[in-house]
């Protein structure tokens, strides 16, 4: 198996991986507020197994060793594997909220272990000047795939009688199956193994060493992003009860709207990563963070399905901005010491902001049982949004960084949208 081959069925396996999250992640709190969760169990289903699936991506991976990348990004998705069995069984044959809680966690934490130590895996296959060219198009690629399973999996659920609920996460389950049994084969082929050889004789990496300034705006981001999560999520859980049970929406209607957001994340990906160079990166998660401050206001104004659509399209273009220029910020500055420095650092950072996002919907549900409409709701998470986001870039161009300034935005704002 040649290079060529590897990266073919590499993509093949992100198809895999695509079908997976169309089904048991997407479909996951339709049904548990189809069960009728109450506001606290829906908003700890929402963040408690992103906060211990970040624990465990900050902690892990930073125990691997190099050569042994590929074979513990199989063990990590064995781990995601047993979740995705555990939340099928839960919906097949013994539903309780418990069980779905503790097998969503076993699932996020397997997933969002691999993730980390797929993307250095990817490193050690792809050369540097390729790298971000080939991030760019297979995330693009699979959120193409998300959005058009999400929505055939919807129209099959829908508008047939014998094609179940139940069904879906048995799709989720042995898509996730064969993706694990596809890795396993991609890192046993010559090409990988050869590699792993390589990985095993290296010694001696030089970590880049950044200057005390670019220390401090990380950081700066790293808190300030993460009280903005802890923003977001005060409203986020709500949204599924609100479009369920508010808009009355079908569920075609639900999943479309749902689904709408990965059409915008694919349509401007590769526009985000060719100016995420450097502090470039800084100024996409402003500007993205600026319009993520506002959907929920959108949501407050209009009740309108058409303009949400739209909307929800400029909320998927700003998400995926928002999340490549998150780890663009970090990586950027510590390519070089993919061991000591951003992978350690990207890890810090998940797990705050997702601790965060578990205090945010915590506060969302005391919030909702204290009966706040969900317009009360979105509108406070709004403003608390806009505030951590103004912090964050004013606190950093406090810094005077010569490559923080008024030149630069209009720099990067031409090379974004070209005039």
């Amino acid at each position: 198996m040649n290079f060529k081959q590897t990266v073919k069925l590499s993509h093949f396996e992100g198809g895999l991986y695509a079908l997976m999250v169309a089904s048991t992640e997407s479909f996951l709190f339709y049904y548990a507020v189809k069960q009728n969760v109450t506001s606290f169990e829906l908003a700890i289903l929402a963040s408690l197994p992103l906060a211990l699936g970040a624990l465990s991506q900050m902690f892990i991976p930073k125990l691997i060793k190099d050569y042994h990348l590929g074979s513990s990004v199989v063990w990590a998705m064995l781990v995601q594997i047993l979740g995705v069995l555990g939340i099928l069984y839960t919906v097949a044959v013994n539903y309780t909220y418990d069980k779905l809680l503790f097998f969503t966690c076993i699932h996020f934490i397997g997933g969002l272990t691999s993730s980390p130590l797929w993307i250095d895996w990817a490193s050690k296959i792809i050369p540097k000047r390729n790298f971000r060219k080939y991030m760019a198009s297979r995330s693009s690629y699979t959120w193409y795939l998300i959005l058009v399973f999400y929505l055939g999996l919807a129209l099959l659920s829908q508008f047939t009688s014998w094609f179940k609920l139940v069904y879906i996460f048995l799709i989720g389950a042995t898509a996730r199956i064969l993706s694990c049994a596809l890795q396993y084969y991609i890192i046993r082929g010559t090409f990988s193994v050869e590699l792993k050889t390589i990985q095993s004789r290296k010694i001696n990496e030089f970590p880049q060493v950044m200057s005390s300034e670019i220390v401090k705006i990380i950081w700066l981001f790293i808190i300030c992003t993460s009280l903005f999560r802890f923003a977001i999520y005060i409203s986020s859980p709500f949204f599924t009860p609100y479009m369920m049970n508010d808009l009355k929406l079908s569920m075609f209607q639900f999943v479309l709207l749902s689904s709408i957001p990965y059409f915008g994340r694919a349509l401007f990906f590769n526009y985000w990563g060719k100016v995420g160079k450097g502090f470039g990166a800084f100024f996409g998660i402003g500007l993205t963070g600026l319009y993520i401050s506002i959907i929920p206001i959108i949501w407050v104004i209009s009740r309108n399905y058409n303009f949400l659509i739209f909307s929800e399209i400029l909320a998927g273009i700003a998400w995926g901005g928002f999340e490549l220029n998150q780890v663009l910020m970090i990586q950027n500055f510590m390519h070089q010491s993919m061991k000591v420095g951003s992978r350690v650092l990207l890890g810090i950072h998940m797990a705050l902001a997702n601790i965060c996002g578990v205090l945010g919907a915590i506060v969302g549900s005391l919030l909702m049982d204290a009966h706040l409409s969900f317009y009360q709701i979105f509108l406070c998470s709004s403003i608390l949004r806009f505030l951590a986001i103004l912090i964050l870039i004013k606190l950093a161009f406090f810094n005077k960084n010569k490559q923080l300034g008024l030149k630069q935005i209009q720099s990067y704002l031409k090379n974004l949208l070209p005039l």
